[in-house]
């Protein structure tokens, strides 16, 4: 362009007489006039373009060349450094580099910086985040201005500066601030800010808690005005500090507070080297000095836990590479921890394995989670945690690997692996014996009935059921599973009952096993079939028992029918629910005519106390004999029976009574007749006693008379009668005497 515009007229008419020879005068002075025309706008042009080079490099050369020059059209007409620059391509719009605001949304095409300047606006420092590789992000600044040519926008510039660097110290300093604030206001012990004079600046949350005050009533108050004193303490942290310029540290007992305070005074300088505030940091070390040797004693056992941990630790980064290792580790490899950091693990492990780790490093660093996995290693199991360690960025870029070694561990499961097996067996053979003592204990089962279902639940208490087959044999008699057969793995025990063999108890694999304890069973499964075998011989024993005891209360029934006394039971709140059929013959009632009423209602009302005497003997537990009690019979008439009762105790309590009345009326009867018969006896007793007196006075006067009468053949004759009469009288004696014995033995004896 710039030979044309230098070119002359002639020189360039010269140029087209080459290419049309035919061009006549006229021609060639018209076209002469045009070109010089054209040569003048294009010499025009190209100062002005060279005017706008001029100012364009000299602006990329103020800006280091880090921006964009839009034309009027909205295409970048240069930019720098690059198209390849990430920047650049996220400023033209690229879609591989997004632009994003600071909350993350994405900045739309027409609200780039550079089309908002074509749209006349301005813009300074504005800041705008690009995603970069990974999780990481480029941080920029961007100002953009409109280039205005005479009235109209003719284009825009856009210059940012990369602040990415001072974005991740901005934010450290906000987290490093955040955090000493954190920690500031969270320590346990009481931390405060003081100026020289000991005048309060602020104190930690601590510092507010001991004091119970809010910070608006402690500042501006002095140290020691806070806890009511006038002047500061004989012993000050802060007057050391503020005389030595260094950190002061002092234990003082605080009456005031009643603890023994550590206080710890800092000084902060000033430009000039003075103090400008101390910082004072109060510890209560009250039960530190009562605890000192129980904290060393801690110390000591921290400490070897440190010097010997049980697990190896390192720290690699993700191409495998040590960065840090704990002695555990150090001694395994036989290596200082000079030596190891820095090494690759490949120099130490089998390619493979390290092959293996890098991918393992890759899959935690890509998800973000610890992974934890088991394998072994010569022989030796281990158990390994890989845990991501990440940086300020939030990026995977270290990892922690835990290697602990559990082989025991792997023992202890296999060994808790076959309990467990073993516990299951000794389950089964629990419910084999359950369903056994369940079957063996329902009642009115027979013996074949039993026999035939332990017979089938036998299988199921063994070791490998499906293959089990079994038998019982009960005095000849046998009960079998189905597809039983005698085999060489055979298991048998002897049922005993009355100390007499009376059957067996067989079981068979049917096919070979593993070798146990006892052949292909093991040694609980010995024990368990003798069990079975005994509890079966017992169940013999029960039954059979039982079927004696069904007969002997049949017979018992039968005696207690047929009694000729009467027998009932009786409780005290259901009455009579037993009586026998004497009772029809004794008081004309039938035993269903008394089943739930009461005996007292049937006694005569003159025997009424001596029932109650009985009752209440009963009552206490008291067992009564020989109660004679009348009871009136159905036709009205009264019959007199002797009882014997025992009292019914349950739950250590009187709950009713067994009785055995016997019917003794007619003996009752008969005493009566005796009764009146000795009364005669007694009575003619008496007469006989009253007739001899009276006939011997009368005698008496007649023998007297002979004495005065003439002897004679008649007086012989009275004296001969009287004699004869006395005789008689003596005899009567004898008979009164003989009587007098009689009574006397019969009442020696209660049978009068």
């Amino acid at each position: 362009m710039e030979d044309l515009c230098n070119a002359s007229p002639a020189d360039l008419l010269d140029m087209l007489q080459d290419v049309d020879g035919a061009l006549d005068h006229r021609s060639r002075q018209r076209l002469r006039a045009g070109i010089e025309a054209l040569l003048a706008e294009n010499r025009d042009f190209a100062a002005r373009n060279a005017r706008v080079n001029l100012e364009r490099d000299a602006l990329f050369a103020a800006i280091g060349r880090q921006g964009i020059v839009y034309g009027a059209d909205g295409r970048p007409v240069v930019a720098g450094p690059g198209d390849e620059n990430p920047i650049t391509r996220s400023l033209s719009g690229m879609q591989d580099a997004p632009l994003r605001y600071l909350d993350g949304r994405p900045v739309q095409s027409r609200d780039l910086p550079g089309h908002r300047a074509l749209r006349g606006e301005t813009l300074t420092s504005c800041r705008f985040v690009i995603p970069a590789a990974g999780d990481e992000e480029i941080h920029i600044a961007v100002s953009a201005s409109p280039v205005i040519t005479g009235e109209r926008i003719s284009g825009a510039v856009v210059t940012w500066q990369d602040i990415t660097r001072e974005e991740k110290t901005r934010r450290r300093l906000e987290e490093v601030n955040t955090l000493l604030e954190g920690l500031f206001e969270n320590l346990g012990d009481i931390v405060g800010v003081q100026l020289p004079d000991h005048t309060i600046l602020r104190y930690n949350r601590a510092g507010y808690e001991m004091l119970g005050m809010t910070p608006e009533e402690v500042k501006g108050r002095t140290c020691y005005g806070l806890i009511g004193r006038t002047g500061p303490c004989t012993i000050c942290a802060t007057d050391r500090a503020l005389a030595s310029k260094k950190r002061e540290v002092v234990e003082k007992f605080v009456p005031e507070l009643g603890r023994y305070l550590e206080c710890r005074s800092s000084p902060i300088l000033g430009p000039g080297g003075e103090v400008a505030f101390v910082i004072e940091q109060l510890y209560d070390i009250t039960d530190r000095k009562r605890a000192e040797d129980e904290r060393r004693e801690s110390e000591a056992t921290a400490r070897a836990l440190l010097n010997a941990p049980a697990d190896m630790i390192a720290l690699v980064d993700m191409d495998c590479r040590f960065i840090d290792a704990n002695d555990r580790l150090l001694r395994r490899v036989s290596m200082s921890r000079e030596g190891l950091i820095g090494m690759n693990a490949i120099e130490l492990f089998s390619e493979d394995m390290v092959g293996l780790y890098r991918s393992r490093l890759q899959a935690v660093s890509g998800s973000g989670k610890f992974m934890r996995f088991e394998e072994m290693r010569q022989g030796r199991w281990y158990s390994t945690v890989l845990y991501p360690v990440r940086d300020a960025s939030g990026a995977v870029t270290r990892v922690a690997v835990v290697v602990r070694d559990i082989t025991g561990k792997k023992q202890g499961e296999e060994a808790l692996r076959k309990r467990t097996h073993e516990l299951n067996e000794r389950v089964k053979e629990l419910s084999i014996l359950y369903a056994v003592s369940r079957i063996v204990e329902q009642p009115g089962r027979s013996l074949d009935e039993i026999f035939s279902e332990v017979t089938r639940a036998l299988p199921s208490g063994w070791q490998f059921p499906e293959d089990l087959v079994a038998r019982i044999t009960l005095r000849g008699r046998k009960f079998e599973t189905e597809g039983f057969r005698e085999t060489p793995w055979r298991q048998t025990s002897p049922i005993v009952a009355y100390a007499e063999t009376v059957g067996t108890v067989e079981v068979c694999y049917l096919h070979e096993k593993p070798e146990m304890d006892d052949g292909p069973f093991l040694a609980d499964e010995r024990s368990l079939i003798d069990t079975i075998a005994g509890r079966l011989g017992r169940a013999i024993e029960r039954v059979q028992a039982a079927e004696d005891l069904q007969k002997s209360e049949s017979q018992f029934q039968e005696i207690m029918q047929q009694s000729f006394d009467l027998i009932y039971t009786c409780y005290h709140e259901g009455g009579i629910s037993y009586i026998s059929p004497a009772v029809m013959r004794i008081l004309g009632y039938t035993p269903d005519e008394l089943i739930g009423c009461k005996c007292r209602d049937y006694v005569v009302p003159s025997s009424l106390p001596e029932w109650e005497k009985g009752r209440t003997k009963i009552a206490a537990g008291e067992p009564v004999e020989g109660l004679g009690i009348e009871f009136r019979r159905k036709d009205g008439s009264a019959a007199f029976l002797e009882l014997n009762e025992s009292p019914i105790v349950r739950d250590r309590s009187v709950v009713g009574v067994h009785v055995v009345g016997r019917d003794i009326t007619e003996r009752k009867q008969n005493e009566h007749l005796r009764q009146q018969a000795f009364e005669q006896i007694e009575r003619n007793i008496e007469q006989f006693a009253i007739l001899g007196d009276h006939i011997r006075q009368p005698l008496q006067v007649i023998l007297g008379m002979t004495e005065v009468l003439e002897e004679g053949v008649a007086v012989e004759r009275i004296r001969e009668q009287v004699e004869r009469i006395n005789n008689y009288v003596r005899e009567l004696d004898r008979g009164w005497i003989e009587s007098r014995q009689v009574r006397e033995f019969l009442r020696k004896h209660e049978l009068a």
